[in-house]
């Protein structure tokens, strides 16, 4: 192989892939596992329950999604944006933006036809024409139409190039590649979703968009794959909690000089954790979900006011492991008086219990997690 070859799609081979397969099947068992745990959870759910579970997975997808490449949303009109796509209710304060964002969403997770290059130019249509895009640079719905694609970090001196993409003519040969694998490979749903996540990053075709759109098409994949009508996980919250790990592995696979062979092993072992992770974080909500209807079906008769339930909602959801004055007011607005008054109306009804060890101005508070109260 040439020596000034610097990038994977430089290679004669590209993009004939490789990995091992042995090193990935016990990952793809313990993600069938989790996501069995997931289901079994969920029984104990209740309808209204596991729609608000899907719709707060949609909103992390989202939102975290957008973060990853820079882009802040209002989480509450994306919010809003979700209950008029698919609660069908009008008149929520909500921008076009966070609308067609939505849409998209809507499309990647219930639509099962194949991909298309005319559907991934509607996706990122909707994804830019409403946002603060370069008309120099990006065209909405359009590949880019010029070479120098750079992914980089850094101003000045310090700009550092991380990636040089495809040039512009040879896109359309190489998407076409990439859907055919999309389309008809019959490798296994979990590796496939990894290979075309960092296929498409490699490929670059718009000149913009393409960290968020990848993220589509790696949920479209799993959604129709693994045959989830409904997926109650987020894929973008679990990158986002190794963002540094993310960009440096596709870095890595990405440059020649550190991987000749053009080997994704390490990558699809990283992606697969990547899901196996996010399949977690569901877990976990819904068994604090469980918990809370628990503990309040068990005081269901004690009288509890609005800030009484805030903090309870907050100690079961886990933000905080214990409760004081100062965090009842910071989360109620209340006075101190009112707190200190709100607070000890909760222990003696049974509802909260003194923290070992706290007292007088330091004295802080638990649940009372005992069976009967």
């Amino acid at each position: 192989m040439k020596n000034n070859l610097l990038w994977i799609w430089q290679n004669p081979s590209y993009p004939n892939f490789t990995y091992g397969k042995d090193k990935i099947v016990q990952q793809i068992q313990a993600i069938s596992k989790k996501q069995g745990e997931l289901e079994g959870s969920m029984k104990h759910l209740t309808l209204d329950a596991r729609d608000s579970l899907f719709t707060e997975n949609l909103l992390d997808e989202i939102i975290y999604s957008s973060s990853i490449e820079g882009e802040i949303l209002e989480r509450s009109s994306v919010r809003a944006s979700l209950r008029k796509q698919f609660e069908k209710l009008q008149n929520l304060a909500s921008d076009k933006h966070t609308d067609n964002i939505v849409s998209i969403q809507k499309d990647v997770h219930t639509n099962h036809e194949p991909l298309t290059q005319e559907r991934l130019n509607h996706w990122h249509h909707e994804l830019i024409i409403n946002s603060n895009y370069d008309p120099t640079q990006v065209t909405p719905g359009e590949f880019r139409n010029y070479d120098d694609m750079y992914v980089t970090s850094g101003e000045g001196m310090r700009r550092k190039i991380h990636y040089l993409a495809p040039p512009a003519s040879e896109l359309n040969k190489e998407i076409n590649k990439f859907l055919t694998y999309c389309n008809t490979s019959t490798d296994n749903p979990i590796i496939k979703s990894a290979i075309a996540h960092i296929w498409f990053v490699q490929i670059h075709p718009y000149g913009d968009g393409n960290g968020r759109l990848t993220r589509n098409i790696t949920n479209h994949l799993l959604s129709k794959e693994l045959g989830l009508d409904i997926k109650y996980f987020s894929i973008s919250h679990a990158i986002n909690n190794d963002l540094r790990n993310y960009g440096q592995i596709l870095e890595d696979i990405n440059r020649v000089s550190k991987n000749p062979t053009m080997d994704l092993s390490t990558w699809i072992i990283w992606h697969t954790n990547i899901i196996h992770k996010a399949i977690e974080l569901s877990i976990d909500i819904v068994d604090k979900t469980i918990a809370k209807t628990k503990f309040y079906d068990k005081i269901r008769d004690i009288k509890i006011n609005p800030n009484q339930s805030k903090a309870i909602d907050m100690l079961l959801i886990g933000k905080e492991p214990m409760i004081n004055n100062g965090i009842y007011r910071m989360i109620t607005g209340t006075s101190q008086v009112t707190a200190s008054r709100q607070l000890n109306d909760l222990v003696k009804k049974g509802v909260l219990q003194p923290l070992s060890g706290s007292k007088g101005r330091s004295a802080a508070y638990e649940l009372n997690l005992d069976e009967k109260i």
